[in-house]
């Protein structure tokens, strides 16, 4: 014998006696009027049906606060670096050696470091998707990178891949954060 009720934002669950999960299902409110009338016909009253499926309803875990913060600025100074913590080895790899590539190909192709006082609003945009790259930046000026030469043929080029790479961190910063809460297996 099933019981069910109605949980917010038109989700049913389904709940067996003794058991410690629900079905959860998203239904629209046709769905909804026929699993009432189904539940009548069994004489089963939604108050008891919300009863049981609060009894068993199984909460996610919560991750540390230090934890995910952790993670979080691992993953921004190190691209790869949150999922190689997560225990995603392949993953952190494939992201590492992708994002440091485009951003030493930048780099090759003399692309242009943007500042962050800068009289156009793209150009200080630029300089924090190019920050987002994490240590490399500061690394390349530390070891006498200054920004390519404008007039260069590839400058364009190499200033297109710096700013990828670091709006690829940024992606990977938020994929590391949503495994880490539990969101994406």
């Amino acid at each position: 014998m099933t019981s069910g009720s109605f949980l917010p934002n038109r989700t049913v669950a389904v709940c067996a006696p003794g058991v410690l999960a629900c079905n959860i299902w998203r239904v629209g409110p046709w769905e909804r009027v026929r699993l009432a009338q189904g539940l009548r016909r069994k004489g089963i009253s939604e108050l008891a049906a919300k009863k049981a499926a609060e009894e068993v309803a199984v909460e996610k875990p919560s991750v540390q606060t230090g934890v995910l913060v952790r993670v979080l600025v691992a993953a921004w100074l190190i691209p790869g670096l949150g999922h190689f913590l997560l225990r995603r080895k392949g993953r952190a790899l494939i992201l590492f050696a992708s994002i440091l590539s485009m951003f030493v190909f930048g780099v090759l192709m003399q692309g242009e470091f943007f500042a962050l006082h800068s009289p156009s609003y793209l150009r200080t945009l630029g300089f924090f998707g190019e920050m987002c790259v994490g240590v490399a930046m500061p690394a390349a000026r530390f070891f006498g990178y200054a920004g390519g030469d404008p007039y260069f043929v590839t400058s364009d080029y190499g200033t297109a891949f710096l700013v990828a790479a670091g709006m690829l961190n940024a992606l990977t910063v938020l994929d590391a954060y949503d495994i880490a809460i539990g969101r994406k297996p």
